[in-house]
């Protein structure tokens, strides 16, 4: 006797095939990290040849896992370059360098780029001035201010180069000067690990941002000129600094839980910035 198939006599004696109509899965491959354009204060005002000359804004990768693997590997955090290798890698243009960006530029990427991955809520703990209670205190990101680096006094002049002139007053030495970029930093604090300095800052910052004085632009010369400036000079050419330079201004009201004290702070950017409690 003929044994009954049962599997032909339920399927009308043929294989199912699949319908046409079935979508087809992607393949992870093809998958393209997503991009966003983040405004720089800058607004382009960088000197001509740069890639961003003239550009108000600059596209940025979405932070990935593989991003994260940076912000923890301690070679990098050791030598102080983890933030410097992130920025480098969220930025979508090759021919843009990160250590050319203005430190105000490269302060956006990382608050637009913190605010996309983790939200813009950043919740971190503030010491209280008045009472020095710690406690927890939630600052909003996207609560912000640009400041451009054009509102500047009448003394001191734009060159249109990427550089300013002001004459000082005391001693009435023409100073050229310019905004700190990304490699300002990352040698400015590569030379304190290295020598352990930390009561010089605020001269070294300042043979940093000044080109020239008087035309003379070898670091002897510029060296020499600080390191002998008067106070009433040294204040005018640091406020300049301050006024050519574009940055995010990050302030919100703090009030304590313990006194009730307020006060407007500047959001500090501390160790959990970039790995907030979820």
């Amino acid at each position: 006797m003929k044994k009954r198939n049962n599997q032909d006599r339920m399927t009308g004696g043929h294989k199912p095939r699949p319908s046409e109509d079935a979508p087809q899965m992607a393949n992870p491959m093809d998958f393209v990290t997503p991009t966003q354009f983040v405004q720089i204060p800058s607004k382009g005002r960088y000197p001509e040849g740069h890639p961003l000359c003239g550009e108000d804004s600059i596209e940025i990768k979405y932070m990935t896992a593989k991003d994260e693997d940076v912000l923890t590997n301690r070679s990098l955090l050791k030598k102080g370059l983890a933030i410097d290798r992130l920025i480098q890698n969220l930025i979508k243009d090759p021919n843009v360098n990160a250590r050319s960006l203005y430190i105000g530029d490269r302060n956006a990427i990382i608050i637009n780029a913190r605010a996309s991955a983790y939200g813009a809520d950043y919740k971190t703990k503030v010491q209280c001035p008045a009472c020095g209670e710690v406690s927890k205190f939630k600052f909003d990101l996207a609560e912000h201010e640009e400041y451009n680096g054009d509102e500047h006094p009448e003394a001191v002049k734009n060159n249109e180069n990427g550089t300013f002139s002001i004459t000082l007053p005391a001693s009435s030495i023409l100073a050229c000067i310019r905004p700190l970029t990304g490699q300002d930093e990352i040698e400015m604090l590569s030379e304190g690990k290295a020598k352990d300095i930390t009561n010089d800052l605020i001269t070294k910052q300042m043979k940093r941002f000044v080109v020239d004085f008087n035309g003379y632009s070898d670091k002897k010369t510029v060296n020499h000129v600080i390191d002998n400036m008067t106070a009433a000079d040294a204040k005018v050419l640091r406020a300049a600094f301050r006024a050519i330079s574009p940055d995010i201004t990050m302030e919100q009201k703090f009030v304590c839980k313990n006194c009730e004290h307020e006060e407007v702070m500047t959001v500090p950017f501390g160790t959990d910035f970039f790995w907030p409690d979820r």
